[in-house]
């Protein structure tokens, strides 16, 4: 288990056992991507795959801390964890110098929310070691600026409120522009399955979706900023202060916008309802326009947001050939993982 390899590697690396260890779970987001940063409301839920952290204190005088990973070979992690601890420092909680080790099962850059989950746990090791306490309210909005200040990507509230409040298994109606959200419960008949494409994501790095003609103007957030700096244009030039707040009888007003702008505004407003239509279906036990509305999700982020990959839409089309009731890609995109709905076989109810 990821956290018994978290604590031997802190034996390995630093020669002696943690003063505390905590963990996080991955999330998926069953529908509802690339809307949490303009005001929408998104799908989510915990996954079992999670993050684990070993840590102890330092023998050093300053804000030193050490680190250790069981990947080798990419420090880039290290500005999530270590941006955790700097913005602790910020609100008061004076996290002294640590050693900290981890060790995860969730894929890196597969979109299931593995920055998340590293930030998460590493503020729940945090608040640990140094016995203070925070809501998990106060916890994902440390991580968010955790990530939009250190590791420099402008995400969304979503990943890390997922990870800081649902248990695994458990979906969430999140409302992200008032920070409410409610427990959905999903239909017993309905299996989720998440199908890893192979490709990577780095949501900070523009490399990574160089197959894109367009990728040859992003910023060093690649695309993820760029869509999200679209999609405030969009809403500053309707005169919206977030985008989905844009009631559906206005939406013939996107048509006039520039041509790119208008397509990322389609995905944005249409992709809200599709989240409201999704929880009703699943109240409802309507698994078969559930399904069709991840088709259209993926559809949606494929042709208007411009952040699918020729391997995602691969996996949501042979899932639309088996007949599956519905298929995704999931998360920020450039790669990732999809997520594919279908009917439990009777053996596996």
């Amino acid at each position: 288990m990821a956290g018994d390899r978290a604590e031997q590697l802190h034996r390995t690396h630093f020669g002696r056992a943690s003063d505390a260890r905590a963990h996080a779970s991955g999330r998926v987001n069953l529908i509802g991507d690339h809307v949490d940063y303009a005001g929408g409301s998104v799908l989510p839920m915990a996954i079992a795959l999670s993050t684990h952290v070993a840590i102890a204190h330092a023998a050093c005088d300053d804000f030193v801390s050490e680190w250790a990973n069981e990947t080798a070979g990419d420090a880039r992690w290290m500005r999530y964890a270590a941006g955790v601890l700097a913005e602790f420092r910020v609100v008061g909680i004076a996290v002294p110098p640590v050693t900290i080790a981890v060790a995860s099962d969730v894929p890196v850059g597969g979109g299931l929310s593995s920055s998340a989950a590293l930030e998460v746990a590493v503020a729940r090791a945090a608040l640990a070691i140094t016995g203070a306490t925070m809501t998990p309210r106060d916890l994902a909005l440390l991580c968010q600026r955790a990530e939009h200040i250190h590791a420099g990507t402008p995400c969304g509230i979503m990943d890390q409120w997922c990870v800081a409040h649902a248990l695994p298994g458990e979906a969430m109606l999140l409302d992200c522009a008032r920070l409410e959200w409610k427990p959905i419960m999903l239909p017993s008949a309905l299996e989720i399955e998440i199908v890893e494409s192979r490709t990577r994501h780095n949501l900070s790095d523009a490399l990574r979706d160089e197959w894109r003609e367009e990728s040859r103007d992003k910023s060093r957030d690649g695309g993820y900023a760029a869509r999200r700096a679209d999609t405030e244009e969009a809403a500053r030039m309707l005169g919206v202060a977030l985008l989905a707040e844009l009631p559906r009888a206005r939406w013939r007003e996107i048509d006039e916008l520039p041509e790119r702008i208008a397509r990322r505004a389609r995905h944005v407003v249409t992709e809200c309802a599709r989240v409201h239509e999704a929880v009703d279906a699943l109240a409802a036990n309507d698994l078969t326009r559930f399904g069709q509305l991840l088709f259209e999700s993926h559809r949606s982020l494929r042709d208007d947001f411009d952040v699918s990959t020729p391997e995602l839409d691969a996996i949501v089309e042979a899932a639309r050939a088996r007949g599956d009731l519905g298929a995704r890609m999931t998360g920020g995109g450039f790669g990732g993982s999809a997520v594919v709905a279908r009917i439990k076989s009777r053996e596996s109810r």
